[in-house]
């Protein structure tokens, strides 16, 4: 039924998409006047389009969209194209998680190190559109495999004076937020801010794990109940002043902590290949993590009489702590010798950042541009480890305990870009220089130093086929640099049967990809759809081993990957009251090690993702929304398929200053299933989370206030997207606390 539904939906969107390629067929076939084209574009302005493509990067307009009026940032980015949330509310871009977010031209690790609760937090009507950038250039850092997605908030639109949005929502899942957005000018001086809070408390759920050990001839089984709770606090906030005509300076600031508590009641049991019990015990964890994000940053802006050209400075401190805790109990013990532990891990990572980018047009068809970057960042890390030996908790020192990760990047970059006529054509060349400094306090054998040089070329082409159509070709050589949770060399023992670290030797990723567009534009309908293919021969992958009766993981720079990826975007307005989009992106992915361990993997993954919103009488919005996705490859395994669909109604009251809306999601279905599989020539590992599938939920906001004119702000500014941040020892409490609420 549900695969019916979704070729339905599809079919629907496709007949529309031949009409109205047949409609402008017929149309360029014709001597059409003036008077006719402009007749044809006065239809639509009751709904403008959606989705605007340029030369490197397609923007969608979240003003135009009546459900950004009461919904939240990260249930919009549903919609943009080339973008997908999975079923624990990851984001992924083009079906990969390989890519950095960006607020306002600006790297936001805010959102990078948290999205889930914090684009749920961002109400969507303060948002003004959502680029993504799918050819980076060679002014972005060469992180970034499939792109950017960069957050334009209200203060980059036409407004000024002053503004207020008042927002809260919760559901009967136990989850709640609320938060202001206000901006404001007067005079010279312009400000734009916004504070929000979350609490999330859903109801328990159910682990269960399985393990085949093809060595021992075992098996292993895990069952219990699951409960997780935590909030959260963020605000940012820009302040520009206007020196002259010339002359603007920016100051901006974030301040972001957030909480995580988990606690699981399993018992664990191991049988022989009888079916004999071996050993068995009760386990009880409690773990804790404290994450967040705190930045300040400067921008100096020079604009010249001459349109279009631009010089600017800025500076910006970033640091990012994140801390985690631990402790097992265990009880009825059968034949099983462990006892109690307690883990600590102190983690951080601060930066500072030096930028000059100058941008100049020549003969009003060329624009070249150039610039300038530093960057020092300390990654730093400090672990505990306690057992409990009868009353007293010992100690165990490892010589990994303390780690310092330092980075020294510098960066040079010159581009230029044509347009004339149909065709456009933007190229460019960066170069980046790496000097790294391992150091392990407790261990100073283990220290070590690296230095890396690249040189990144990145080439786009545009060609209009009419005012309808646009094709886009682009190459880019990006870079991966592991971040602290992949480099941190703490031992994750908190599941004894399943222990992790992070590999402080790892090293620099290198993918080369390449990108092609097709664009289709009517008054009523919109495609686009893009193909790609990368290769990396030394990408970095999560490897997990049996030693004993333990699985242990960790990081590598073992992949040998190709991925052939589609994606499409389909948007479809048959009339005023009326509007279907969808998303839908597939991909194959061949992995396999460089080394000798004959690790293989290689399969077909993919999502689709329909939306429809009718306006009903009294302007009553009545929305529907499916998303279906297959699982994702790894080297190893393979990530959980997802189901999910619901229903929305909204009103606008106070003329438009005033909107609330009501969800109903998965009402005819009690719980999900989410599974994740690991297997090698040694092992199977299969690991089942189920949670509550069924929500209700309601959301408002209230705006008032008057705006007059504009906040100016710096037009470039800091963009340091070279980290790989993530990981599963991030990712296991933090990561799982979006997908369960």
């Amino acid at each position: 039924m549900k695969t019916k539904l979704a070729f339905f939906f599809c079919a629907c969107l496709v007949t529309a998409f031949i009409q109205a390629q047949t409609h402008l067929t017929e149309n360029d076939s014709l001597s059409i006047s003036s008077d006719t084209l402009l007749l044809n574009e006065l239809v639509v302005t009751a709904q403008r389009p959606l989705v605007k493509v340029d030369l490197d990067k397609i923007t969608y307009n979240l003003e135009e969209d009546p459900e950004a009026s009461t919904n939240n940032l990260l249930e919009m980015l549903k919609k943009v194209p080339m973008v997908t949330v999975d079923g624990e509310e990851n984001v992924q871009l083009k079906g990969s998680t390989n890519f950095k977010f960006y607020m306002n031209g600006k790297p936001s690790n805010l959102i990078s190190n948290n999205p889930k609760d914090v684009l749920k937090s961002i109400p969507a009507n303060t948002v003004k559109s959502i680029e993504v950038i799918t050819d980076p250039g060679a002014k972005y850092d060469a992180e970034g495999v499939n792109g950017i997605i960069n957050i334009i908030t209200q203060s980059q639109s036409s407004l000024g004076g002053y503004t207020v949005t008042l927002n809260g929502g919760a559901d009967s899942q136990g989850g709640y937020n609320g938060g202001t957005y206000f901006s404001l000018k007067y005079g010279k001086v312009g400000f734009t801010g916004n504070v929000s809070c979350y609490n999330f408390r859903p109801p328990k759920g159910k682990m269960t794990s399985f393990r085949d050990d093809f060595v021992h001839h075992t098996i292993l089984s895990q069952e219990g109940e699951r409960n997780n709770h935590g909030n959260g606090l963020f605000g940012y906030g820009e302040l520009s002043y206007e020196i002259d005509t010339f002359n603007l300076v920016n100051f901006s600031f974030n301040k972001f902590g957030g909480n995580y508590h988990f606690n699981l009641d399993q018992t664990v049991q191991m049988t022989g290949a009888d079916e004999a019990l071996i050993y068995q015990y009760k386990r009880l964890t409690h773990s804790e993590q404290e994450y967040g994000n705190s930045s300040i940053g400067v921008d100096y802006q020079r604009t010249f009489a001459v349109q279009d050209r631009l010089l600017t400075f800025s500076y910006l401190y970033d640091v990012d702590p994140n801390d985690s805790y631990s402790d097992n109990q265990l009880t009825e013990i059968y034949h099983f010798e462990a006892g109690q532990n307690r883990q600590y891990s102190n983690a951080s990572t601060q930066e500072h950042t030096l930028q000059v980018d100058f941008t100049t047009p020549v003969a009003d068809i060329h624009t070249i541009e150039t610039g300038l970057k530093y960057i020092r960042r300390v990654n730093e890390s400090n672990s505990k480890k306690y057992l409990l030996s009868g009353d007293e908790w010992l100690p165990l020192i490892s010589g990994t305990d303390d780690f310092d990760h330092i980075q020294d990047i510098l960066a040079a970059y010159a581009g230029y870009s044509l347009k004339q006529g149909k065709w456009g054509v933007k190229t460019g060349l960066r170069y980046e220089t790496l000097w790294l400094n391992a150091v392990f306090p407790l261990k100073p054998e283990m220290n070590f130093d690296r230095h890396y040089s690249n040189f990144i070329p990145s080439a786009t082409a545009t060609y209009m086929l009419n005012p309808g159509q646009t094709l886009r070709a682009g190459y880019n050589l990006r870079i991966q640099r592991p971040g602290i949770w992949y480099l941190n060399p703490y031992v994750n023992t908190s599941d004894t049967s399943f222990i992790r670290s992070g590999n402080p030797n790892l090293e620099a990723v290198l993918y080369h990809a390449l990108n092609f567009n097709y664009n289709f534009y009517a008054s009523k309908f919109m495609a686009n759809a893009g193909f790609s293919y990368s290769f990396t021969n030394n990408g970095i992958e999560e490897v997990v081993e049996m030693k004993e009766n333990s699985m242990t993981g960790t990081y590598q720079n073992i992949a040998k990957s190709k991925t052939l990826s589609l994606s499409a975007y389909l948007s479809w307005t048959p009339n005023s009251k009326l509007r279907l989009s969808g998303n839908f992106s597939g991909s194959y992915t061949d992995i396999q090690a460089n080394n000798e361990t004959g690790l293989q993997n290689s399969g077909y993954s993919g999502s689709v993702y329909g939306n429809a919103i009718y306006t009903l009488p009294w302007d009553l919005k009545f929305g529907f929304s499916g998303y279906h996705s297959t699982p994702r490859i790894t080297l190893q395994g393979e990530n959980y398929r997802y189901f999910f669909w619901g229903f929305s109604l909204s009103k606008s009251f106070l003329d438009d200053k005033l909107n609330v809306r009501l969800s109903a999601d998965n009402i005819f279905r009690d719980t999900l299933k989410l599974s994740t599989k690991q297997s090698s020539p040694n092992f199977y590992y299969e690991m089942n989370n189920y949670q509550n599938a069924r929500r209700f939920g309601i959301s408002v906001s209230y705006r008032f206030g008057e705006m007059k004119t504009q906040i100016k702000k710096a037009q470039r500014s800091i963009k340091n997207d070279d980290n790989m941040s993530g990981g599963s020892q991030s990712g296991g409490s933090g990561g799982a606390q979006g997908g369960e609420q």
